[in-house]
């Protein structure tokens, strides 16, 4: 460790870290998928699918990719609240001992604000994947009921795509060194 600490600068530290805590939270994610999918049945939102439908001339919405969108973005929000926390305490955990009065409800918020940007990407790329790989042999593969491996492949490309706007704007704004 003291060799690795020889060798690197605090900021690329951080960033392992980072990179390790947001590693942490795509299991949390694919496994809130996992249960929500499985707790969640796609019959259940044909009502919604047919106002979605209807609202946005989008008859080609299903059942299943709106119960999709809905367990992604629980997913989502889940694995955020774990990482938040992780980052609080870990990541930047030196900036904030040093802030003392920066508000841990204060950073949350921020966290969330930032988040919610680079999640919004990834609910795209997972929304706009998910029908692509539904339609092929391989992404279909059928892994538990209705949880398929599109399921992971589609999140986890939206993960990585929105992994660079969480580091930059939470480095530079929601944990932020104070002079």
């Amino acid at each position: 460790m003291t060799w690795v600490r020889s060798k690197t600068t605090p900021e690329q530290r951080r960033l392992v870290k980072f990179l390790m805590v947001g590693g942490s939270g795509v299991p949390v994610n694919l496994v809130t998928v996992f249960i929500a999918t499985a707790l969640m049945p796609a019959a259940v939102f044909s009502g919604l699918r047919s106002l979605l439908a209807d609202m946005f001339s989008f008859p080609e919405l299903t059942s299943v990719g709106v119960r999709d969108i809905v367990v992604y973005l629980i997913g989502i929000v889940v694995s955020i609240f774990t990482n938040f926390l992780l980052n609080n305490y870990w990541t930047w955990g030196d900036r904030v001992r040093a802030n003392p009065g920066g508000g841990f409800v204060s950073r949350l918020a921020k966290f969330y604000l930032v988040s919610s940007i680079a999640a919004s990407v990834q609910l795209a790329v997972s929304s706009v994947l998910s029908p692509q790989m539904r339609a092929t042999v391989i992404f279909n593969f059928q892994i538990w009921g209705d949880y398929r491996l599109y399921h992971i492949a589609a999140p986890s490309a939206g993960i990585l795509v929105g992994l660079v706007i969480n580091y930059v704007a939470n480095n530079i704004w929601t944990f932020r060194k104070k002079d």
